[in-house]
């Protein structure tokens, strides 16, 4: 009986993983807290960062930014405190910042 429950229990973990772990795994929406969204619109304040003129879509989650724009790099504090934007950037657009992912579409909006 002890052998069998070795062999059952890895693989009840790795079904587990795969049946709560992949969904939320590939849903890569980002949230953005109140205080990290601040150091977003500080860090554009200091740097002098315009905001860009988007005249297209609504700016929502899964919209893909064009190439134009001007994309920034996550301010290091936010990294620190928000691991998950380490490959991202955002855009400062129509007075609000989005970040984006490396294929250009806006992952979050940062109030």
């Amino acid at each position: 009986m002890k052998g069998l429950t070795m062999r059952i229990l890895p693989s009840l973990l790795i079904a587990s993983a795969l049946a709560f772990g992949v969904p939320a795994a590939l849903a890569d929406d980002i949230f953005i807290a109140p205080e990290i969204g601040i150091k977003f619109h500080d860090d554009g304040k200091v740097k002098k960062y315009k905001s860009h003129k988007w005249d297209g879509d609504d700016l929502a989650v899964g919209v893909v930014v064009p190439g134009d724009v001007e994309y920034y790099d996550v301010p290091e504090d936010v990294i620190v405190a928000t691991p998950a934007l380490k490959s991202h950037r955002y855009v400062y657009l129509n007075d609000h910042v989005y970040i984006v992912d490396g294929g250009r579409r806006i992952v979050a909006v940062v109030e």
